[in-house]
């Protein structure tokens, strides 16, 4: 639940497959905007059925979160426990190959068994009922399984409307070409798309890895994980990122927003895009002017160190009584 004397900054619902380096930062530059209370992180889901990459996701978790006692529990991974697993990158695995001086690990992996993952339909309704009203949103990174099967589970549609604002996409439609169709015909909130412009024009530079985080993080477990996912140096297209960034700063105008359309999608996975005013799709578009701006602010959110958030409660007697004023004696 979420607790606290006023409302939180507006839950994030991050659903990736994790199939790409820019999936994974996309995590990072999440809880970079969290440090600085433009989000918090609510649940994290995974749309495939691989323990690896879901222990590698979960690490990433309990690095940002910080101590479970400390605040809060650490929510369970949501893992789709049917598909095909796919490919397992170094990238998930070197991280945990780290050690410290005693010979202890640097990360330790809690996912061993599907039994240490979470039912992702479950993880939706669970969390969503948590949120205040009209105070959360989705990101979906990758294909859209997860969210097309969370539409089919009872209520789920009057909780997306009575507590997100919206969906922010940059959706691998090939991989799953049902999934996306569904989604795009049915989500019940407006629905922002990276184009292929935009997953274009965005692209991660991989000189930061040894640069900037390592000067503002050494320890980040993300540097292990970049290295290990090609061979150095390379760049990436980041449209995970880019959508994680409008999603949390939607008023910063980092990006160029479409007029409102309709989305389909074919058979074959080709997707069409036409104006409406009754549409509630829109298409992301990259604005050349603000290109530097957005790279520039991808790298330092997700070369950031975790800020620990305080655990939301509600006021006890003891604090009414302390904010009480004093009487005085005559």
């Amino acid at each position: 639940m979420q607790f606290g004397r006023g409302k939180p900054s507006a839950g994030a619902f991050y659903d990736s497959d994790f199939s790409t380096i820019d999936s994974v930062l996309a995590q990072a530059v999440l809880h970079g905007l969290q440090g600085r209370n433009d989000c918090r992180v609510a649940i994290v889901t995974m749309s495939r059925p691989n323990l690896a990459v879901a222990g590698f996701a979960d690490m990433i978790e309990r690095y940002y979160r910080g101590p479970a006692a400390v605040f809060a529990q650490v929510p369970p991974m949501g893992m789709r426990t049917v598909g095909q697993p796919g490919e397992t990158s170094a990238a998930f695995t070197a991280p945990f190959e780290a050690h410290k001086l005693d010979g202890t690990p640097v990360y330790v992996n809690n996912v061993k068994r599907v039994r240490d993952t979470a039912d992702p339909d479950t993880m939706f309704r669970n969390y969503l009922e948590a949120q205040y009203d009209g105070n959360g949103f989705f990101i979906l990174a990758g294909p859209a399984t997860n969210l097309a099967a969370a539409l089919d589970f009872r209520g789920m549609k009057e909780l997306i409307v009575a507590k997100t604002t919206y969906l922010v996409a940059a959706c691998n439609i090939k991989a799953d070409v049902k999934a996306a169709q569904k989604v795009f015909a049915e989500w019940p909130v407006p629905v922002y798309l990276v184009s292929d412009e935009l997953a274009g024009a965005v692209v991660f530079p991989g000189a930061s890895i040894d640069k900037e985080f390592t000067a503002a993080n050494p320890d980040s477990p993300f540097i292990a994980a970049y290295k290990a996912y090609k061979k150095m140096p390379y760049d990436t297209p980041a449209p995970a990122m880019a959508a994680t960034l409008y999603a949390a700063r939607p008023k910063e105008g980092y990006f160029k927003v479409s007029d409102a359309g309709t989305v389909a999608i074919r058979d074959d996975g080709q997707m069409s895009f036409s104006a409406s005013t009754s549409g509630k799709h829109r298409l992301l578009m990259p604005d050349a002017e603000k290109k530097d701006k957005v790279v520039q602010t991808l790298v330092e959110l997700a070369s950031a160190k975790p800020v620990i958030q305080q655990r939301f409660r509600p006021p006890v007697a003891e604090d009414k009584k302390a904010d009480a004023p004093v009487e005085k004696k005559p």
